[in-house]
């Protein structure tokens, strides 16, 4: 079958969670079928990281994005919607149309849901259940004006992911959290869960190094809201508590305002992410409280062989076991006492981070979800 698929960032590796997931989805169709993919990109540097999705699929198109930052007072349309309005996008995707049968046209993420077109069999993945992320995002410590403007913005948001997601004939969340809140406001939605995989082989776990010192490591892309929230949490909380041990934050775009702390350090970009989990002595804490979906960051630090603290929030969409695969918690106390516990222990590290390996190798192996991801697709070949 010819499937297109529409991106709203890059898929590729190394550079946020939602580009690993797409990078390999378009892998795994392309096994059995000829996928097209039309991304959008922010800079020309993105256009460069895409070389090596055109060696998986049959092409790739790139098109330059351009928001609309202007006020739109009473808008019912997202701010998300603006966004990633393009003429050029609708351009390229009709070309892409005339020039071939679509017999499947995927778009990833709600962002790019408005491309969908009507008569062809059409798949969103939902990476997150954006709804209740800005429903999440209302706090009682806010002020009535904050607080009101936040209420706008989830009503705004809740109108548009429902209305969406019912005109696509399939739709595939990371969490069964995510696909349970999406059918509560759709019934009838056709609407299941398949996890983000991990590259077992790739991110197997290093040699044990005794000798190396300790550190406390929490790796994200600082453009992501909750990553920032994560990294002042453990500056602010944590770090201080425990003034020899090093904490780092590999990622990009960390803004200065997190980068204080004597033993906090942000090393940037990492191309080979791999090498900072560093057995048994790499404790990576993920202080997660707000957002949807599936962490990749914990998926491939559970897979590395590394104990893992986080919260419950962090921790969603995997079976995980507190004090076997992993240690949760929910206060900076309890983020306290979860490192005092590991940092005087080898074996409780070495344990909980091969229970953890243990747990992703059984469930998240890209060779087991692969058919899934192929079985929702060829789903089309019966509905035509």
């Amino acid at each position: 079958m010819n499937i297109l698929m529409l991106t709203p960032y890059p898929p590729v590796l190394d550079m946020h969670g939602g580009g690993v997931r797409m990078y390999h989805n378009i892998r795994i169709l392309s096994r059995r079928h000829h996928v097209r993919v039309i991304s959008f990109i922010l800079t020309e540097d993105e256009r460069e990281l895409l070389e090596p999705v055109r060696n998986i699929c049959e092409s790739v198109t790139a098109i330059r994005k351009s928001p609309d930052f202007g006020r739109h007072w009473l808008s019912l349309q997202p701010f998300l919607y603006r966004e990633f309005n393009s003429p050029e996008m609708e351009r390229a995707i009709d070309d892409a149309f005339r020039s071939q049968h679509i017999d499947v046209i995927q778009c990833e993420y709600l962002h790019m849901a408005r491309f969908r077109r009507p008569g062809t069999f059409s798949i969103l993945t939902a990476h997150e259940a954006m709804s209740k992320n800005s429903r999440d995002a209302i706090s009682a410590d806010s002020g009535p004006i904050v607080r009101a403007g936040l209420f706008y913005n989830w009503m705004q948001m809740l109108r548009y992911e429902v209305l969406e997601t019912r005109r696509f004939d399939r739709v595939v969340t990371m969490t069964a959290e995510d696909a349970a809140y999406l059918r509560s406001y759709s019934r009838n939605l056709n609407v299941r869960s398949i996890p983000i995989g991990v590259d077992l082989e790739r991110f197997s776990p290093l040699p044990e190094r005794i000798d190396e010192p300790l550190e406390v490591l929490f790796v994200g892309n600082y453009r992501h809201t909750p990553n920032i929230e994560a990294a002042l949490f453990l500056i602010l909380n944590v770090a201080p508590h425990f003034p020899r041990i090093r904490f780092s934050f590999p990622g990009s775009y960390a803004p200065p305002a997190v980068s204080a702390g004597p033993n906090v350090f942000f090393p940037g970009f990492v191309s080979e992410i791999q090498s900072v989990y560093r057995r048994p002595n790499t404790i990576v804490m993920a202080p997660l409280f707000s957002g949807t979906g599936q962490r990749v960051k914990l998926l491939e630090a559970f897979a590395m062989g590394c104990p893992v603290v986080t919260t419950p929030i962090g921790a969603r969409g995997f079976p995980v076991r507190h004090g076997i695969d992993v240690l949760l918690a929910n206060s900076a106390d309890e983020f306290v006492a979860a490192l005092s516990e590991l940092s005087i222990s080898p074996e409780r590290r070495k344990q909980i981070g091969e229970n953890g390996r243990r747990m992703v190798t059984g469930t998240f192996g890209w060779d087991r979800i692969a058919e899934e991801l192929l079985g929702i697709v060829e789903e089309a070949a019966v509905s035509n």
